[in-house]
């Protein structure tokens, strides 16, 4: 082998990853920070009609706006250490100098809207639709509109909710419905609320609460009580842990329910 050729294909590795970096730097980009992690907005929309007008102090007093704008909202991106979240609008309203407060609120949803000419905006016409997604390994949620006001690291997105975990192998995919759904920016979290509905192959789980770790494979169902049904089998507790990849439920404290036993074995 040319001993000059690994020179050169390390040198070609090192220019492709220097053309990413710049391709990725140049984007129109926002970082906000929390407690123990940082967010970051970025507009990864190619087409003319994107627009990322950045910390702009003339929209609202105190306030320097930042407007992340896509028609193809899969490309504005608003990222933690571990989950996505994409819409068509970002917008980030960052307290000047002369506030109290060092927080910054965030807001996605779907829609469109026009600019005026201090590039402000200047009509927001909103998505009742559920467009705003967050995607966590193989979990995607969509809400309407997903809001984290300055001053917390629990963002609340409005529902109706849907969830859903893709399959993998073995183990099983499934669904999940709920009013509203609450994401904690530090531990990507995510807790479900309102009329919760979970599906899986055949198992059906009804819960007020679930509190949904996607990292760990488990969810802590809760209610008044929680209840989850298999075939003719059904369990139901107060709290209830769901091990999400083998799709098996344990009741936790007062337990009641009713399970078939085949006595012919």
């Amino acid at each position: 082998m040319n001993p000059g050729i690994p020179k050169v294909i390390a040198g070609a590795a090192l220019l492709v990853a220097a053309l990413v970096f710049a391709q990725t730097s140049n984007l129109p980009t926002v970082s906000i920070k929390r407690d123990d992690t940082d967010i970051v907005i970025t507009n990864r929309d190619p087409s003319a009609e994107a627009r990322s007008p950045l910390r702009n102090p003339n929209c609202k007093e105190g306030i320097r706006m930042s407007i992340f704008y896509g028609p193809n909202p899969e490309f504005v991106e608003t990222i933690t250490e571990e989950t996505t979240l994409t819409s068509a609008i970002v917008i980030v309203e960052s307290p000047d100098e002369t506030s109290e407060s060092n927080k910054d609120t965030l807001e996605l949803f779907g829609g469109t809207l026009s600019f005026n000419r201090p590039r402000c905006p200047e009509t927001i016409e909103r998505s009742e639709e559920a467009s705003v997604t967050l995607e966590q390994g193989r979990t995607t949620a969509k809400g309407v509109r997903f809001f984290l006001d300055q001053g917390t690291n629990i963002g609340t997105m409005d529902g109706p909710v849907n969830l859903v975990r893709a399959a993998e192998g073995d183990s099983p995919g499934l669904t999940a419905d709920a009013d509203s759904l609450e994401f904690d920016v530090d531990t990507d979290i995510s807790t479900l609320s309102g009329n919760v509905t979970v599906n899986s192959e055949d198992r059906i789980s009804t819960a007020e609460e679930l509190e949904y770790d996607e990292k760990n494979g488990v969810a802590i169902m809760k209610g008044n009580p929680a209840k989850s049904t298999k075939g003719t089998d059904f369990v139901q507790g107060n709290l209830i842990k769901y091990y999400l990849n083998t799709n098996d439920v344990v009741v936790i404290g007062k337990i009641s329910g009713e399970i078939e036993i085949d006595t012919n074995e």
